[in-house]
This record gives structure tokens, C-alpha cells and sequence, in this order.
């Protein structure tokens, strides 16, 4: 059911001799590996409109936010946190906004705390997609606050940012979100904006509003897809353990006619930014015809890939392969409809969340629990 070729569990992830000239848009050969050459983003100028708008809207601190959490997570009787439910408020069921990426403070800094914070940044799309939000979560209480996606599109304005979310990898202070058909979207967290209460998004006479939300964050730059080609950016995640920072970028497909793709892309510690060529282009250094259906979030760490997997209404499956061998499937490892995938490197320990009204939950699992072949 879930490969769409048993190729990948057998092939080796590896450069291979003919690999280079293996067409990138297609995964119909008995080889696997792609040129991560051929996988191309052009870094776009950073907005200057933040820096104006900056100038004129209170900016406060992510540990701002996180003290500011206004709901709170519950445990269930398995031990998972599962999204406030009351008479009043219900993310746990809500049709409106769906949570999709998972990211946390461990990929945000190597130490693992921010601003003397622990805790998870997830990413929710609206059922329109015509917005986008996200959500601190702090691990010392398990309360939240959700904050807006903002496009400042004017010096003294700014607009609903329109995309899916479907995954989200923090990174130094920035917020990188993929936009399905188009490539990377990147946020300010270093300009979180404190806004009036309003139903408007953006200036509304003298005041500014985000409909209801307390808190905006702005995008500050784009990495726009620029190969000949299409790729369906579904979700992404950093890898902190190897020497050279990456980020693997994948594809979630229901048809095993088309590209399923792991790209990993080079990290620059140093600007936390892709790491780029004079021309403002980076090419990836890694790429492989993944094939599995329904691929949800996929992390890499330690040499090791995690995949998780949705089948429906059943339990979703992770997939732990090491590049070269078997690809093994932990069937069932997860609650129905399973997302994004995180890894934090301080006690080994693998972030994921569930999408479904009614099954919506962050899990920390132990990442030394994962079978591997």
C-alpha cells in the first residue's frame, strides 16, 4: 500500500554512476538518486517593509509571547497533548483551522532553549487557504497563544499571508514555512508585532488588526523554486546533527504516477540563511525518489531518516530507513492522520502532530523506539 516502488527500500541513497544524468522531474527509473544540482531556489531580496513597519507597531519578544499563553493543552489518557476543548474555544475540533508543521525550539538554537524557553512552534492552514497562523507552545505549562502570518505588502501595511503551512522549521530567529507550489517563505521572529484587537487584517484607520489575533509575524524573504520543473514543497525539517546544518524538503502525493522526492538543502550557520552562490542560488546537495504515498514529514538525524505516513482513518506509520538499506515501517505508530516531523538532539527524542478533528495531538516520542532494518 505505501510504496509506490519497493525500490526504495532496497536502493542505495548514494551517488551512483549515471545518477547525474537521471531526469529530475521523474522517478520512473530503477535508480533512485537525483542530482541535487538540478534542485534550485534563488534567494529573493528581503522586504523592506518591515523594517518600516517595525518603526511603527510594538514589537515583543518570543518569550513574550510565550508567556502570554491564553490557552492550554490536556494530556489524554495515553499520555498525549491534545489541543483545548471547551464550550467556548475548540482547537481540538475546529474545522476552520487545521494544525500541519511542528518545529521547536531545539532546531531553533543548539542549546535548545530560547529566550530561557522550551517548547514547539506548529503551524496551522485554514480551510480556505487564505490564511496561515502558528501557535507557542510552552512545555513548562503546556499553554499556547496563536500568532497570525503576516505579508507586509505596503511601508505601513500588511495582508494575510495565503499559503498551506504544511510545515514549519525554526531556525536561529527566523520561521521557515513551505509554500506548496512556490518554494520557502521566511518570517521575522525578531519582529513579532503586538496589534489592537480587530477583526480587519493589516491598518484599519489608525490602528492595526489581525482578525482577533493579538500578535503578527511578518515575512521578511522568500527562496523561490527556480528549476525548469515542478516540485510540490509539503514539508520540511532541519537536521542539526550533521556537521553542515541541513534542511530536507519533501513531497506528500496520493499517486504513485508521480515524483515523490527528498531534497536536502546546505545550511550557513553563520547568516542563517541557504547557503548560496554569488548569483544568490543554492542548489541542493542531496536528492532521491523517496516513493512513498502519502508521505506527511520526513526529519532527518544521525544519518537516519524518520517518514511518517497518513492512511486515512487508520493509524499512520513512520518509516525509519538509513540511506543504503531496507526502509522499515513502524505500522502504526502513529494516531490517525500524522504530520511534520522535528527532531530534538538533546534526549534523542522525535516531535510529530496529528491532524484530524477530534484526534489532533502533539506526541513526543523516543526516537531510540523506531525500528530501523
Amino acid at each position: 500500500m505505501k510504496f509506490a516502488s519497493t525500490l526504495f527500500a532496497a536502493a542505495a541513497a548514494l551517488l551512483v554512476p549515471g545518477s547525474l544524468g537521471a531526469d529530475p522531474s521523474k522517478c520512473n527509473t530503477s535508480n533512485k538518486v537525483r542530482d541535487g544540482a538540478d534542485f534550485v531556489f534563488v534567494e529573493q531580496k528581503d522586504n523592506p517593509n518591515v523594517a518600516s513597519l517595525a518603526k511603527i507597531l510594538k514589537r515583543v519578544n518570543v518569550s513574550d509571547v510565550f508567556d502570554d499563553g491564553n490557552h492550554k493543552m490536556t494530556k489524554d489518557s495515553a499520555g498525549r497533548l491534545r489541543w483545548e476543548a471547551t464550550a467556548d474555544f475548540n482547537d481540538f475540533k475546529t474545522k476552520k483551522w487545521i494544525p500541519q508543521g511542528i518545529s521547536s525550539t531545539a532546531d531553533a538554537v543548539e542549546g535548545g532553549t530560547y529566550e530561557g524557553k522550551d517548547g514547539w512552534i506548529v503551524s496551522w492552514h485554514r480551510d480556505d487557504d487564505k490564511s496561515a497562523r502558528v501557535t507557542f507552545v510552552d512545555k513548562s505549562n503546556n499553554k499556547y497563544r496563536h500568532a497570525l502570518l503576516v505579508y507586509p505588502h505596503a511601508k505601513d501595511n500588511f495582508r494575510e499571508a495565503p499559503i498551506h503551512a504544511g510545515g514549519v522549521m525554526w531556525y536561529g530567529d527566523k520561521l521557515w514555512v513551505v509554500d506548496t507550489k512556490n518554494g520557502i517563505r521566511v518570517f521575522d521572529l525578531a519582529n513579532i508585532w503586538q496589534v489592537s484587537t480587530g477583526d480587519a487584517v493589516g491598518k484599519s484607520g489608525s490602528k492595526y488588526t489581525a482578525a482577533g489575533y493579538k500578535y503578527v509575524i511578518p515575512q521578511i524573504r522568500w527562496y523561490k523554486w527556480s528549476s525548469d520543473f515542478s516540485f510540490r514543497f509539503s514539508f520540511l525539517a532541519l537536521d542539526r546533527t550533521e556537521k553542515e546544518h541541513t534542511v530536507v524538503v519533501g513531497e506528500y502525493q496520493t499517486d504513485d504516477s508521480l515524483p515523490m522526492r527528498l531534497v536536502k538543502w546546505a545550511l550557513d550557520e553563520s547568516t542563517g540563511r541557504l547557503k548560496m552562490d554569488s548569483k544568490k542560488t543554492a542548489k541542493a546537495k542531496w536528492a532521491y525518489c523517496a516513493q512513498i504515498l502519502q508521505m506527511q514529514g520526513a526529519v532527518s538525524a544521525n544519518g537516519k531518516f524518520y517518514i511518517s505516513t497518513s492512511n486515512g482513518n487508520k493509524k499512520g506509520d513512520l518509516f525509519g530507513w538509513v540511506p543504503g538499506k531496507y526502509a522499515k515501517n513502524n505500522v502504526g505508530f502513529y494516531p490517525p492522520h500524522p504530520e511534520d516531523l522535528s527532531f530534538d538532539k538533546r534526549k534523542n527524542r522525535l516531535y510529530g502532530l496529528t491532524e484530524g478533528a477530534g484526534e489532533r495531538y502533539i506526541i513526543n516520542s523516543d526516537a531510540t523506539k523506531v525500528k530501523f532494518s
